[in-house]
């Protein structure tokens, strides 16, 4: 008897303890905040948002009405930093930090990039702050991007990409570029156009920029045989040579860059030779049946 008036005893206190505490729902955040740092040639961009969620409301011409000015996102402004000039739609941004605005329409935005990034979304946005201002036009795609989203894809080797706004069936793409390209074929024109360098490794790395940026193959080509002429034993000279005679369909160089190829990884013991062996074999296939 006096064990069962101890544990209800026992179960009396676990309640009053049970009824008195304090409990406490978290809410999650219906605009989470986001960043991204993305490297687009030489340059760092770095985006730092929020993200609203759809929520089963109509966005742009409703919760985002069309003509007004808007925060892009939610919360505090949106804010882009770049460490170095960039092209942001069709004009150059100096480096530094700055914040985005937009005015939406069905057919296109008005891009905004303001100098002051310290606001609470719109209030206080002062238009004699814009660094400048520019349109693009407004894509409507199948897929529903329930909540905000900037992203920087579609990067390609010459440093140039978009930077993409996505919600609701709405995308809107906003043609970004690095400095990188415009300074290295600078370089290039500099010292190989001008000053006819003959230092082999500038040659080849001119070549395989040509290559990797899709430009003019034959003048890739040229800058190889002359690296070649200049060190007749480096292996990735005439390795390369051969790719971008395939290019071209010139199949009877490629043999002889090849063959070259070969030549030197036997002499420097290297390994991979049957691999460029079998595509003679292909190349020949293909002149012999052209004939």
């Amino acid at each position: 008897m006096r064990q069962l008036l101890l544990l209800v005893l026992l179960f009396f206190k676990i309640s009053i303890f049970s009824a008195q505490e304090k409990v406490q729902i978290k809410l999650t955040s219906t605009s989470p905040s986001a960043s991204l740092q993305q490297e687009l040639g030489s340059a760092t961009i770095k985006i730092a948002y929020s993200r609203p969620l759809a929520r089963s409301r109509k966005i742009f011409g409703e919760l985002v009405p069309f003509d007004k000015l808007w925060r892009t996102g939610a919360s505090d402004c949106t804010t882009l930093t770049t460490d170095e000039d960039i092209v942001f739609g069709d004009t150059i941004l100096k480096a530094g930090s700055y914040s985005l605005f937009t005015i939406s329409s069905n057919t296109e935005w008005i891009i905004i990039v303001n100098s002051d990034t310290s606001l609470h979304g719109e209030n206080g946005y002062d238009e004699k702050k814009d660094i400048f201002r520019f349109k693009v036009p407004v894509e409507h795609i199948q897929n529903f991007y329930e909540t905000f989203t900037i992203e920087i894809n579609d990067i390609n080797s010459k440093g140039e990409g978009f930077m993409k706004i996505l919600w609701e069936n709405t995308l809107v793409k906003i043609p970004l570029k690095s400095k990188a390209d415009g300074d290295t074929m600078a370089l290039i024109d500099n010292y190989l156009v001008q000053k006819k360098s003959q230092d082999d490794k500038l040659l080849f790395q001119a070549a395989n920029y040509y290559s990797i940026t899709n430009r003019d193959a034959s003048q890739a080509i040229t800058w190889l045989l002359e690296a070649e002429k200049l060190d007749p034993e480096n292996f990735y000279y005439p390795n390369l040579r051969q790719k971008l005679a395939v290019d071209l369909k010139d199949y009877p160089m490629a043999i002889e860059a090849t063959k070259k190829a070969i030549a030197i990884m036997g002499l420097k013991k290297l390994k991979g030779a049957e691999k460029l062996k079998a595509k003679i074999d292909e190349w020949e296939l293909i002149l012999k049946n052209n004939k």
